[in-house]
């Protein structure tokens, strides 16, 4: 009789750690709420070189964390700030809450870091009120520069000083795209890129407030779109 309530001891512990397993990661960036060790902030090369770049860092507030910038800033081109997050997998989905004021909210897919703490080269997205715009950026770290090359834009309306979400799916060859409930946009790495376990959100010229990071235990982006059910 022990026995068989050892083993039924063991079944409901197996059921428990399998559910346990497939709850999504949720980072909420409420005060207290989130784990800053986890995050690495870095900086970016702006377009054109700068004497020093700024210590940019994401400010707490109750609710959400906040990037914010002056218009010397902006105009200097030295307006970035990044916090990068390791997902322990380059197949990865992950959801990003945010709340755009003057600034370009957005995202670093599979950033590649120098040992300087600077972008060497990633994807990003960034959000304005009247469009999502998908980049690579490069850095030239002898001319301590960036260069962004813009690959694809999207003709739609999201307004200032209200939430919106990223959603993003990872694998080897690209990544799938969208935001709210928009079509997904689907982009292929070049040849010579290697994807990594890294992503990251990103603080642009100007107010940028982030409430919450994602990381979707089941995929459900899709790279193809599929006939609806009859």
């Amino acid at each position: 009789m022990n026995f068989m309530r050892m083993i039924s001891v063991v079944i409901v512990l197996c059921i428990v750690t399998a559910t346990a397993k497939a709850a999504d990661t949720v980072i909420d960036f409420t005060s207290g709420g989130w784990d800053k060790s986890k995050w690495q902030t870095i900086k970016c090369y702006p377009v054109k070189p700068v004497e020093k770049l700024k210590d940019f860092e994401f400010v707490q507030k109750p609710q959400f964390i906040s990037f914010d910038c002056t218009a010397e800033d902006v105009k200097r081109g030295d307006d970035n700030c990044l916090m990068v997050y390791d997902t322990g997998s380059s197949d990865v989905e992950f959801e990003v809450v945010f709340e755009s004021g003057k600034g370009h909210p957005g995202i670093a897919i599979s950033p590649e870091i120098s040992v300087d703490g600077i972008i060497a080269k990633t994807y990003c997205a960034f959000v304005a009120d009247y469009t999502m715009a998908i980049w690579y950026a490069e850095a030239d770290a002898a001319l301590k520069t960036s260069k962004y090359s813009h690959l694809v834009r999207m003709s739609r309306w999201q307004p200032m000083f209200q939430k919106h979400k990223i959603s993003c799916r990872i694998n080897k060859k690209g990544f799938a795209i969208k935001v709210d409930d928009s079509d997904t946009m689907v982009i292929y790495f070049q040849k010579d890129f290697k994807p990594n376990s890294k992503i990251g959100i990103w603080g642009c010229h100007g107010q940028s407030n982030f409430y919450s990071v994602t990381i979707k235990e089941k995929p459900s982006l899709l790279f193809s779109a599929v006939a609806p059910k009859k």
